[in-house]
């Protein structure tokens, strides 16, 4: 009997996008533990040094499905075509980065046909530190802590949290986005 491994989907993914990222031609690997009990790590990226030492960071990753916007009651009202909802988590420090994935259809109203490679994702990148301090401040209008916190966005460019923000400010998280935080992940394998 072959022994079986399964993957989840957003975790393969990522996976794919960090080894398009990182080729391996530069001296990267992305590495999956196979134990899928592994405690607060789903992912690893290494970097090969030649005859020095190997430098590893560790990623957790934390997916949501992707809800259509509604059309607003009132005009004041900021819907966006795309919504997010991530449950509260601990913050694992086993992880050196946090990975907030989210899978959706760029024309929800399409009607033929589609392959997997049609959805997008959208997926943010955090480091342990800044996601304890986004977990500490996820608190609901009166001040008390959100079970829940979320992300809109209308394009995959320009992400706005749209819950676990006491002050309901709609605060542009886009710098996060992981296409945009990839020097941060070499700097991290340097050290």
């Amino acid at each position: 009997m072959d022994p079986v491994f399964f993957l989840q989907w957003p975790e393969f993914l990522i996976a794919e996008r960090l080894q398009r990222f990182f080729p391996k031609s530069q001296g990267y690997s992305v590495l999956i533990p196979a134990s899928r009990q592994e405690k607060g790590i789903d992912l690893a990226l290494l970097k090969k040094q030649g005859s020095g030492p190997n430098h590893v960071i560790t990623f957790q990753v934390k997916a949501s499905r992707t809800y259509g916007g509604d059309e607003p009651k009132r005009e004041a009202t900021k819907r966006f075509a795309h919504r997010t909802w991530f449950n509260r988590f601990p913050v694992p420090g086993e992880a050196d980065f946090i990975l907030l994935f989210g899978l959706y259809a760029p024309d929800r109203g399409r009607t033929k046909r589609v392959t997997a490679t049609w959805y997008r994702a959208c997926i943010l990148l955090f480091t342990n530190r800044e996601m304890r301090a986004f977990m500490a401040r996820c608190l609901t209008v009166s001040g008390q802590p959100d079970r829940m916190f979320g992300f809109g966005f209308n394009e995959p460019h320009a992400v706005f949290q749209t819950r676990g923000d006491q002050h309901r400010r709609l605060a542009d998280f886009s710098h996060h986005l992981l296409d945009r935080r990839l020097d941060l992940l070499r700097d991290a394998l340097r050290s």
